[in-house]
């Protein structure tokens, strides 16, 4: 009888030789095709292929399609905790804007090339498939709540309305410029970006969502 499936769990000091390696493999061919053409569009035996081992070893290792994308986007980022490490750093900056603490927070982390990957097969998946990229990317949205929640802790609280609005600004972002890429964004220079979605962001403002939107609008906080 051929051994039950089993989850990876890292490269445990008993692995036998060579097991590791396949492993490795297998992690890093499932992300470039996952990022490139989402779950659905993905088979094991592309990934087997890419990999360069037995389609049967991938399901002894990780059982079926859905628990080797979570393994594979799991071993290079820790999706609960995304935006801690930016984000504790631009909190310690002195910087005195919000927008901008905020923009260079999340551009950091996607701007990293060893994390790109997972999180654009996340957002690749998330645009078309079922509960595996919805459960996915609401630890992204949580993630990305906290980091909100820390950055503007010694400032007025977003209202719910605008959040939402800094959110939308922040995905849209992430879709246009690392997901499926379009000019002018794919290419903008990492710092002129960054101002210009600082501004984006302070724009909503942290006033009632009950009050006319040009009122916050207008009372936006200032940039400089």
């Amino acid at each position: 009888m051929r051994p039950s499936p089993r989850r990876s769990r890292g490269d445990g000091a008993g692995d036998a030789p060579g097991k590791s390696d396949r492993k490795d493999r297998i992690l890093t061919a499932a992300l470039e095709l996952f990022a490139a053409k989402g779950h659905s569009g993905t088979t094991l035996r592309e990934i087997a292929r890419q990999a360069d081992v037995d389609p049967a070893l991938i399901h002894y290792f990780y059982g079926d399609k859905d628990t080797l994308f979570r393994d594979a986007v799991s071993s290079r980022v820790d999706l609960s905790t995304l935006f801690d490490g930016p984000a504790a750093d631009e909190a310690e900056s002195g910087a005195t804007n919000r927008g901008r603490r905020l923009a260079r927070t999340l551009l950091t982390v996607w701007e990293d090339e060893s994390t790109r990957p997972a999180l654009v097969a996340v957002y690749r998946t998330g645009t078309s498939d079922g509960p595996i990229a919805a459960t996915l990317r609401a630890r992204v949205d949580a993630a990305l709540a906290s980091c909100l929640e820390r950055l503007a802790r010694d400032e007025a609280p977003l209202s719910p309305m605008s959040a939402s609005l800094v959110r939308a600004h922040l995905n849209g972002l992430v879709m246009l410029r690392y997901v499926f890429p379009v000019e002018p964004l794919a290419s903008a220079d990492f710092e002129k970006l960054t101002e210009l979605l600082a501004l984006a962001v302070e724009a909503p403002g942290s006033g009632n969502e009950e009050a006319p939107g040009h009122r916050e609008y207008g009372t936006a906080h200032s940039c400089h």
